[in-house]
This record gives structure tokens, C-alpha cells and sequence, in this order.
């Protein structure tokens, strides 16, 4: 009798034991996908190791119910698993929810309902295009840039690529990509979106053909597997263009990884564990499979900057843009200033409603950001003065006229709205604020001829909406796009040239340490869409914070910039000269949260870790019914914590899983 210890996609933080029917014994290797029983339920689960004795009472033992007819984990991919698991403080089993087997649990559902294997290979797969296309030619810059890259790459050193916007990078992404599949290797190539990746496979898929398949969360069980096995079994050479999941694929022959706007906050995973960082996942990924990592942006993160100035890190510049042109004018509007000399028409400044004018007529296209979606933040009776908050989380909910509800962005709850006030029922509820709803509304308003289109998580839920309103401002037939940060990511629109950021000053109104520098790189990235032909691009701004240093900076760009607010960040000992733990301690009781808290505080102390601010609570103190507790842990980026980690966790095991998140390198 064989017995195997099991991961299983569950937060055990041990390997469960099972015996293996004589009749699969043969079958059954490290790194087999299982079918195991847990609780009378089942589940997919990955061998650890095959033994013949087990540790304890092989009475009390159960049977593996089969092996998955899927290829085998590889060691190197085990290799990675243990490193993300070790390093984001979780268990293995968790970290193996990622990996592409955990598909394997819908794939017999699919079937069931006759889901059509070859329509979901296509559902993103980029071969349905046939390959041909010449490889882009690159400016001379960007040739330089590339032997720059080649030069570091043999040299064992990752790079980072900043290039300004428009600058041609992806042009250089698709030319050494190209390279390494020659060499019959395989190519991962990270976006943060799903939006931006369909405008990216569009392009691979010109040049790539059938060697390109996509991955992302948006496709079919049956489609996942097939990439699995793709990448796992095939002898012809892949690029495979995915979020960040799609590192937990089973590589082999991985060639390079290229990470595209490195410093999104969407590679952050943040619901549930492994709560892993896309980019500095995919660092570990290329130590294991001993490939090199291109990480590209504009704005690049001040984690990478600090890396290049530490050697850890070659740094590549693209100074000018592919297409040549000017660099896009800024105007920051002081809001404060228009509405005393009246200004202003609604949310608009004139300022801005005649550059939109100008557009319009020039047959040229405008992108307006609003950082808020909705129709309006909150609804409040003129007469009481009350304000419908969340029952779960006790704050305002946003309105959607669209649908006549009321919202909560924290959690998702959702009521229907009613025109008479609940608690009074004699005011009529009014709309306090703006959000994209409201200001598509007002443009229509204002500009009645003009085609408006709003692109948020309203108007995008539907993968084909969110297709037809990226191909229509691309080819012209919408003249203004209304949007949240979804339309800032690297999208390349040849007739836009104005853009239009309205209440700016909520970008940098966060609680967090890193808010100039996300605001700045948002209002980068924004100023980067327009002018990136032959016409000049303008961004206008409109703020009632016009002294803010973020809009100071962006009027004035220079190399000191990241300097003056890293030096601010090293003053106060915050990332990226030191390394953040966030615990959050959650119960549905205030006072036990507190209790825990400091309970949490004192093991935290044991393991070793002296620099803890809190317990406090966060800025929405209560958040789907629980209140929450915030400890935050620094260390040293020069220590070596992997020890003090280790026994952390193992303190913390005595804490229920419910009542305690882990977030190691917090984005916010």
C-alpha cells in the first residue's frame, strides 16, 4: 500500500494524507492532480510526495478517489508555489488555489452543458488571426534601447524599461519576444487589466498567430484547461498574454516574462490569499526558471526605481515618442478661482467646454476622467437631512440613476432608491456630488451633437460592450469618452488629443503614503492618451487645490520629482526603504475585534517585530457587517526577515483564519 501527502486548495497550512488504490498506483507521481474527498466534499489536489508509511494510523486513513487526466506539477513550478507561499504568509494549499489545475473543478460542468471546447479556445485565444504580419521597425532609439536590453539580459540582470508614453514599447516587447520564440522558447507577457489586454492581443495576434494564447480570470473552465495543457505538454513555442493568474501556469522552456505598466496597483492581489504582487511575483518566476524580466511603464513604481539604484535592476530610457510630435501642454484650472468670476458651466470649467468646443469641430476626440463612478456620491433630504448609508459598512451609498439604486463601493450592497426621504417622508432626495454618470449626462447637455460614451464597471460588465466602445473610440465614431482610471492603461487612440481630468484633487485626498505618487502616475498616464500622432496633445486639469505639489509637478516635470518624494518616504521610514506587514483583525463584535487586536500585538512582539503602529481602525471602520483592526509591522528592507516571518505565522496559527488577514507589501 502507497500512501501520498496532498496540497489541497483550502487554507490548511498542512498536507493531508491518503492511501492510493492499488489500481492507480502505478499512475500516481510528485506533482499528480488528484481527486480527494475533504468533509464529503471534493476536491482538486496536488501530490506533495509519494511514501510508503505513513506517520500516523493508516486506519484512519481514506482513499484518493483518482487521478486527473492533466499533466503532472513540475518541481520548478512547486519551487515557485513554496516562494509565494512563504514570502505572502500563507499556506501552500492556498497558494495552489492559483494554479491552473484548480480549472479542473468546472471542467465536467462545462461538458455537462455542452460547452463547445473549440468556441472557448477562441474566446481570447488570438488564433483566430492568422500570423504574417512583419515585425514592427523599430526607430533608432528604439533599437538602441533593445541592444540595451539584450546587453543587460546577457549580463543576468532584469531591466526596466521607462519609456514616456507613446514611446513605442510594446514595439520592443513584440521584437524580443519574437527572438526568444525563435529559440523555440516560451514568452509570458503580463497586462494589469482585461481591458488593456484585448487591445494588446489584438496586435500579438497580428504578428503571432496561433503561437499566441491568452489567459485570464473572464474565460471558460474549458478554455483554461486547454491553455494549462498548452503550456504544459506542447513542443511548439507559446506567447502567453495574461493577468497576473497567469503565472501560476505549468512553464516550461520559459524564455521571458515581460510585465507592461509595472506600476499598476491592479497586479495586486487583495481579496483573498495569496495576497501576491503581479510584478514582484513574476521577479520570483524568472529567479526559478532562471529567465530574464522586462518590466515596462511610464511612470515606473518607486519600488523599481529604488531596485535600479541599488544595481538590482538596468535601466533602459525611451525618451521620445514612436510617432514623433510634441509632448501634450498641461492647464491646471483652479476651480476655487473660476466659479468667484462665474466661470463655469456645472462641473466644467469654460476653459475647458471651449477646448472641447475646438475639438468637436476640428473632428478630433476628447477623453474626460472622473474618479468616481455613478451618478452622484450620496442622495440627502433637503428637509432632515439624511443620508441612506450602507446597513453593512455605515457609509453613504452612491446613487445610479441608470438603474434607480443605491450602491455600496465597499461591499457591494445594493437597494433600490426612493424619490421621498424614508425617515421623514416629506423631502424629495437630492444628488450630492458627481460621478461619470452625471458628467456624461452633462455633456449631452451641453454638447448635443457630439457622440458620448461612458466606460466604467457599469458600462463594461459585458465583455462585448467593453469591445464595442474601445473599437468605436478607436475608429472614430465616439467624439467624447467619459470613464474612471479604466481609460488611463496604456491605451493608444490616434485622434484623440484632449484630455480632461475633472475634481483632481480626489486623487491625492487618500489615506495613504503612497497617494502623490499614484496621483501623479494616474495624471501621467492620463496626460500620456492625448496627442500621440502628429497633432498636439492637451491635457486641462481642473482642481480646487491648485497649490497641491502633485499639480505643481506635473506642470513642472523634471528628474527630481521621484527624488523629493522618496526622500520624503526614506524621512519616514515607509517603502520602499522598508518592508510593510498589514494584519487585519475583523469580527463582527467591535470590542472583540479591539480585544483580538491587541492579542495580535503582543504575538507579533514575541516573533521579534519591535516597529508596530496600531491597533487602529481604518478609515470605513466597518466593512460588510465587520469592524476591522489594522496592525502595520516595518522592517528593515537591509534585514533579512524570512526568519522573523516563519515564526510569525506559526504564532499566528492559533488565530482562526475568519478573524485574521495577512497582507504582506500592502498597496494602500
Amino acid at each position: 500500500m502507497k500512501y501520498v501527502d496532498v496540497i489541497i486548495p483550502l487554507k490548511f497550512r498542512d498536507s493531508v494524507t491518503y492511501s492510493v488504490p492499488e489500481s492507480i498506483e502505478e499512475s500516481i507521481v510528485p506533482g499528480s492532480i488528484v481527486k480527494v474527498t475533504v468533509v464529503g466534499r471534493s476536491y482538486t489536489a496536488v501530490v506533495l510526495r509519494v511514501k510508503d508509511v505513513p506517520g500516523f494510523d493508516p486506519s484512519k486513513i481514506i482513499p484518493l478517489r483518482e487521478v486527473v487526466n492533466f499533466p503532472p506539477v513540475t518541481q520548478a513550478n512547486m519551487d515557485f508555489l513554496r516562494q509565494v507561499a512563504s514570502y505572502y504568509m500563507c499556506s501552500l494549499g492556498e497558494a495552489f488555489r492559483f494554479a491552473a489545475p484548480s480549472t479542473v473543478k468546472a471542467l465536467k460542468r462545462d461538458r455537462a452543458k455542452g460547452a463547445d471546447i473549440e468556441e472557448a479556445a477562441g474566446n481570447g485565444s488570438g488564433g483566430q488571426e492568422p500570423a504574417g504580419t512583419a515585425l514592427p521597425v523599430l526607430s533608432g532609439e528604439q533599437a538602441k534601447a533593445a541592444d540595451s536590453i539584450r546587453n543587460l539580459f546577457s549580463s543576468g540582470k532584469n531591466v526596466l524599461l521607462h519609456g514616456v508614453t507613446g514611446s513605442g514599447k510594446t514595439e520592443i516587447y513584440i521584437t524580443l519576444a519574437d527572438e526568444y520564440l525563435k529559440r523555440n522558447m516560451n514568452v509570458l507577457y503580463l497586462v494589469p487589466e482585461i481591458a488593456l489586454s484585448r487591445q494588446i492581443q489584438k496586435r500579438l495576434a497580428a504578428h503571432f498567430g496561433d503561437s499566441l494564447i491568452v489567459y485570464h480570470s473572464g474565460q471558460t473552465a474549458a478554455h483554461k484547461r486547454d491553455v494549462y495543457e498548452k503550456t504544459a505538454c506542447s513542443g511548439k513555442p507559446h506567447i502567453i498574454l495574461g493577468l497576473r493568474s497567469a503565472l501560476f501556469l505549468p512553464f516550461s522552456r520559459l524564455g521571458l516574462i515581460v510585465v507592461d505598466e509595472e506600476h499598476d496597483n491592479s497586479y495586486k492581489q487583495t481579496d483573498q490569499a495569496p495576497r501576491y504582487h503581479g510584478r514582484d511575483t513574476a521577479l520570483m518566476l524568472g529567479r526559478i526558471h532562471k529567465c530574464p524580466v522586462l518590466l515596462g511603464s511610464a511612470t515606473p513604481s518607486f519600488e523599481s526605481i529604488y531596485n535600479v539604484r541599488n544595481g538590482k535592476l538596468g535601466l533602459v530610457l525611451l525618451s521620445s515618442r514612436y510617432y514623433g510630435g510634441e509632448d501634450c501642454t498641461v492647464t491646471v484650472v483652479d476651480m476655487v478661482r473660476e466659479r468667484r468670476k462665474r466661470a463655469v458651466k456645472g462641473p466644467f470649467s469654460l476653459v475647458l467646454v471651449n477646448a472641447i468646443a475646438q475639438r468637436l469641430e476640428r473632428h478630433e476626440q476628447v477623453l474626460v476622467f472622473r474618479s468616481r463612478r455613478a451618478y452622484a456620491t450620496a442622495l440627502e433630504c433637503p428637509e432632515c437631512g439624511h443620508i441612506p448609508k450602507c446597513p453593512r459598512c455605515n457609509i453613504p451609498m452612491s446613487y445610479h440613476k441608470f438603474n434607480n439604486s443605491l450602491s455600496c463601493h465597499y461591499c457591494g450592497y445594493s437597494e433600490k432608491a426612493v424619490s421621498a426621504c424614508p425617515v421623514c417622508g416629506k423631502g424629495t432626495m437630492r444628488a450630492l456630488g458627481d460621478g461619470t454618470e452625471k458628467i456624461e449626462e452633462e455633456l449631452q447637455g451641453l454638447f448635443p451633437g457630439a457622440r458620448i460614451e461612458r466606460f466604467d464597471s457599469d458600462t463594461v460588465r459585458d465583455r462585448k460592450e467593453e469591445a464595442r466602445i474601445l473599437r468605436q473610440f478607436a475608429d472614430g465614431d465616439i467624439d467624447i469618452l467619459v470613464g474612471t482610471q479604466m481609460i488611463s492603461k496604456g491605451f493608444d487612440f490616434s485622434r484623440l488629443t484632449l484630455t480632461a481630468v475633472l475634481k483632481a484633487e480626489a486623487v491625492t485626498q487618500v489615506f495613504d503614503f503612497r497617494a502623490d505618487e499614484r496621483a501623479l502616475q494616474l495624471l501621467r498616464q492620463l496626460m500620456g492618451r492625448a496627442g500621440r500622432r502628429n497633432v498636439p496633445g492637451e491635457m486641462i486639469v481642473q482642481t480646487s487645490q491648485a497649490g497641491h505639489p502633485v499639480f505643481d509637478m506635473l506642470l513642472h516635470p523634471g528628474l527630481t520629482d521621484s527624488n523629493r518624494m522618496l526622500e520624503e518616504r526614506y524621512e519616514f521610514g515607509y517603502p520602499p526603504f522598508s518592508r510593510i506587514i498589514r494584519l487585519s483583525v475583523k469580527s463582527q463584535d467591535k470590542d472583540k475585534a479591539q480585544q483580538r487586536a491587541n492579542e495580535i500585538k503582543n504575538i507579533v512582539r514575541m516573533a521579534g517585530f519591535s516597529d508596530i503602529t496600531g491597533p487602529a481602525a481604518p478609515p470605513v471602520e466597518r466593512s460588510a457587517g465587520e469592524f476591522r483592526q489594522h496592525l502595520l509591522i516595518k522592517t528593515d528592507r537591509s534585514r533579512s526577515w524570512a526568519r522573523e516571518k516563519s515564526m510569525l505565522y506559526c504564532s499566528l496559527r492559533s488565530i482562526p483564519a475568519s478573524e485574521l488577514t495577512i497582507d504582506v507589501d500592502p498597496v494602500y
